[in-house]
């Protein structure tokens, strides 16, 4: 009994192997009319030495501001990002997009095949840092909405898998949000700064404003669930700005004056704040009309 045991955790142990971790981050806003949400999913292994084999991940979004059953309305365009590259088969990598479907009018669903699992050792490391595992680009429908970016992750467990498409990948971890503006002039870089020493969160300009201000911050390294948010003098969130992972720089975002419902903020008393895990400021605001 105690062999037979110990055969079955041996197995399991095979099949169930290092963890997997997705996230959200490089969001950006391109074109007008339309205009278009970009952002990628990236992936990290828990553990060095794990190879990428077949995935499927599930996004859900905010309809309001996207529109309902993306991939049927083919208003979605997902591409291979670095894990994914490779097309000609061993010893090369070689990846594949099997479809992009809806799962519910608010879910769209990505399916990735590796085409070689009798070779394994040939597919793409994946690295213990966030790396791209594809770009995904949305049409705009209504730019005063938020993303409402999240994975479905109990949906992707167990649908993660080594090279070979057997051991998989355990734990799954696809808790990340993104669920920043989709205004048209949202986050920007500012060029010619240079990589800034320390966080900050500048005043706005114009402050006093109407209808609208400026604010700028400086991020001084690469830095995850970054979140950028309006409330009001009772502590009530107005809009999230941005939300996600975000690159070195120095980044501006012209804030319109609306709710994240798009209705216009009356004149009062508002408090931006600049949040990371490691740091958080806050600064008064003053809307006149």
């Amino acid at each position: 009994m105690r062999k037979i045991i110990l055969i079955i955790f041996l197995f399991s142990s095979m099949l169930w192997a290092a963890g997997i971790t997705f996230t959200f981050a490089n969001v950006t806003i391109t074109g007008t009319s339309p205009s278009f949400y970009e952002f990628d999913v990236m992936a990290q292994a828990d553990v060095a030495g794990t190879r990428l084999g077949t995935n499927l991940i599930y996004i859900n979004y905010n309809t309001l501001g996207f529109g309902s059953s993306i991939a049927a309305a083919g208003t979605d365009t997902v591409t291979k990002g670095t894990l994914l590259q490779g097309d000609f088969g061993p010893p090369a990598p070689y990846y594949v997009i099997v479809n992009v479907e809806d799962n519910t009018p608010s879910r769209f669903a990505v399916t990735t095949e590796y085409k070689y699992p009798g070779s394994p050792e040939y597919g793409n490391e994946v690295p213990t840092t966030p790396t791209q595992l594809m770009h995904i680009k949305l049409e705009i429908v209504d730019d005063n909405q938020t993303a409402g970016l999240s994975f479905e992750q109990p949906l992707m467990v167990g649908q993660e898998y080594e090279s070979d498409n057997v051991a998989k990948y355990s734990p799954v971890t696809a808790s990340d949000t993104e669920n920043s503006s989709l205004h048209t002039s949202a986050l920007e870089p500012v060029d010619g700064t240079g990589l800034p020493e320390k966080f900050a969160l500048k005043q706005n300009f114009p402050n006093p404003f109407n209808p609208s201000t400026m604010l700028q911050f400086e991020i001084p390294e690469i830095t995850q669930n970054l979140q950028l948010t309006v409330f009001d003098v009772l502590g009530r969130k107005v809009v999230s700005l941005f939300q996600g992972n975000i690159q070195p720089g120095v980044f501006k975002y012209q804030w319109n004056g609306k709710d994240t419902a798009g209705n216009d903020m009356p004149t009062g008393v508002y408090f931006a704040i600049l949040k990371a895990p490691q740091f958080s400021q806050t600064i008064k605001m003053m809307l006149i009309k």
